[in-house]
């Protein structure tokens, strides 16, 4: 796959910082617990056996078949609660929070540091209208 470069400089930093972020504990973590997941015949098999049951689901709700329904949301519940009391599914699903963590404290402080820079630029809040009484027929 060829790598596209983007010729805005903020786009590159951004690229970089992309690049960067692949090299922190929380991506190496995540990447370690997702090839985990990926390698477990036991979490393979669960997940199989649950997509087994959904779609057998699907069919049961299709025909109203009540008491098929209530057995099949009861073994999908004891299915799941198995699936994420393995350590590994465990370690997977916090190596997901604390990335989204880590994305969103990102993403909060460029935001924080855009909104600031314009506000300081603007001078700070003004009210509305040009006051020149042109096209908008404002005059505050």
């Amino acid at each position: 796959m060829e790598e596209i470069i983007p010729e805005h400089p903020v786009l590159a930093q951004a690229v970089r910082l992309g690049r960067r972020l692949t090299e922190t504990e929380e991506v190496r973590r995540f990447r370690e617990a997702e090839r985990q997941i990926q390698n477990s015949g036991r979490v393979q098999g669960l997940i199989e056996e649950i997509k087994r049951k959904q779609k057998e689901l699907v069919h049961a709700k299709h025909y109203q078949k009540i008491n098929y329904i209530r057995r099949l949301e009861e073994e999908l519940d004891r299915l799941q609660r198995e699936l994420e009391d393995l350590p590994i599914v465990r370690e997977y699903q916090q190596s997901q929070v604390e990335m989204n963590d880590l994305l969103q404290m990102i993403q909060r402080v460029v935001v924080d540091t855009v909104s600031q820079k314009i506000d300081l630029e603007k001078g700070g809040s003004f009210g509305g209208g040009c006051g020149a009484g042109g096209p908008c027929r404002c005059r505050s």
